[in-house]
């Protein structure tokens, strides 16, 4: 008997140790469509993004699935074998912030991709995987660009101008590459019934922390994206009347402060905020600033508590502008209320994933993911995988291997993900 269970363990061993080499595999290839220098830079639209939205359509052509592309680069397997209401879709993006980390949104693709790999006959035909483009913000200011298209019945995206690095709009972007010429099949048909799982790395420290190989997501924060602009009067830095300043970098400094002090007063809440983004201008040397903008993300899991955030902001900015006589104003840019993941469908996983000895934790995500698209369309739910270093969106990150061969191990002893028992 310890001879056969020594057998066992064995193989199972060294079958781990093989869906670990793919992973690692796969996150190299991945890895290389990138701009030289620190981490990965995979901007969308940009000839890195061309490459890897080829990579995905080969290699998922070549697990003999049908493969849509369409204009904004989403890339969709499909096979016919399966009615569409069987089907289980992993899905996540293949785009990345400037310098950002190897598995932030590849981990969900990869995960995607060996699945497929491993599964045979009907199994694999009851798997689809969608790799979205423009998950990110940097370069539009909005998320889920990509998958907002995808699922919004062909309606076009607003003509978004690009926040970095001189770019043409989206739209203008959209003209020139034209994704659509990639396409090898039509666009899947996806019934209200199919299932939607999104895996990707914990983008804080809280799973490695707890010790836990897996979270299982219950809500994602909503978000509030801001444009806070102050107008001053440009002038000489040698100007010693006060009064005649009109320096706009002064109560957006006062604003600056203001995000960090409601995030104290607020993460009680579940509410953070963060200034993303400043430009000022004329930013010289010897000038005094004329006009300054910032760029603030805050996120919660309450409607009401971003909702108070941003009241309580926009007022203090007010003031702070007519204390030092300087024009104010302010517009949303973006706004994504909180989603939660089907209750039914979480608590399958949970059960399964229990009893496979993976032993998940029930958790938020403040991150932002495509899952939260679909969440109120089709049962859905987000998996966390640990994340060592605690960091995201830096050359830094990391995730754990181990987990993600012994959730792809579960899956591939599962057959069909998660089905009715």
């Amino acid at each position: 008997m310890a001879r056969i269970v020594s057998e066992i363990s064995a193989g199972r061993g060294s079958m781990l140790d093989s869906i670990r080499e793919k992973i690692i595999r796969e996150i190299e290839a991945f890895a290389r469509f990138s701009l030289s220098g620190p981490g990965v830079t995979r901007l969308p639209f940009s000839y890195e993004n061309d490459g890897t939205i080829e990579y995905i359509r080969e290699r998922l052509r070549s697990l003999g699935k049908g493969v849509y592309v369409d204009e904004l680069g989403n890339v969709a397997s499909s096979s016919g074998n399966v009615v569409p209401a069987d089907k289980t879709y992993i899905i996540s993006h293949y785009d990345s912030v400037p310098e950002g980390g190897k598995y932030d949104g590849v981990a969900g693709l990869v995960f995607g991709l060996i699945l497929l790999e491993m599964l045979e006959g009907r199994a694999r035909d009851s798997v689809e995987m969608i790799a979205f483009n423009c998950e990110e913000s940097s370069l539009f200011g909005r998320a889920s660009i990509g998958s907002k298209y995808f699922f919004g019945g062909g309606r076009m995206p607003e003509n978004y101008p690009a926040l970095i690095g001189g770019e043409r709009s989206l739209r203008e972007m959209m003209d020139i590459k034209h994704y659509s010429k990639l396409s090898l099949a039509e666009k899947p048909e996806i019934e209200e019934s199919s299932r939607f799982l999104e895996v990707h790395i914990d983008q804080s420290a809280c799973l490695y922390r707890k010790g836990s190989r897996l979270g299982l997501v219950e809500r994602i924060a909503g978000q509030r994206r801001l444009r806070l602009t102050f107008t001053g009067e440009t002038g000489h830095s040698s100007l010693a009347d006060l009064s005649a300043r009109k320096d706009s970098l002064l109560p957006a400094a006062s604003a600056i402060r203001a995000v960090r002090e409601l995030m104290e007063k607020h993460l009680i809440s579940g509410a953070v905020g963060t200034v993303t983004r400043v430009e000022n201008r004329p930013n010289v040397m010897n000038m005094i600033p004329g006009e300054t903008e910032l760029m603030v993300d805050i996120r919660g899991f309450s409607v009401e508590a971003l909702k108070v955030y941003v009241e309580e902001l926009v007022d203090i900015c007010r003031g702070e502008s007519e204390r030092y006589s300087i024009a104010f104003d302010w517009s949303a840019v973006s706004q994504y209320d909180p989603a939660v993941m089907n209750g039914e469908f979480s608590g399958r996983y949970f059960k399964q994933l229990s009893e496979s000895g993976l032993n998940p934790i029930v958790m938020n995500s403040m991150a932002w993911h495509d899952i939260a698209g679909t969440a109120g369309i089709y049962p859905s739910n987000l998996l966390l995988l640990p994340n060592p270093s605690g960091v995201s969106h830096s050359p830094d990150e990391s995730m754990d291997i181990d987990a993600c061969a012994s959730l792809l191990e579960f899956f591939m002893a599962k057959g069909v993900l998660c089905a009715s028992d």
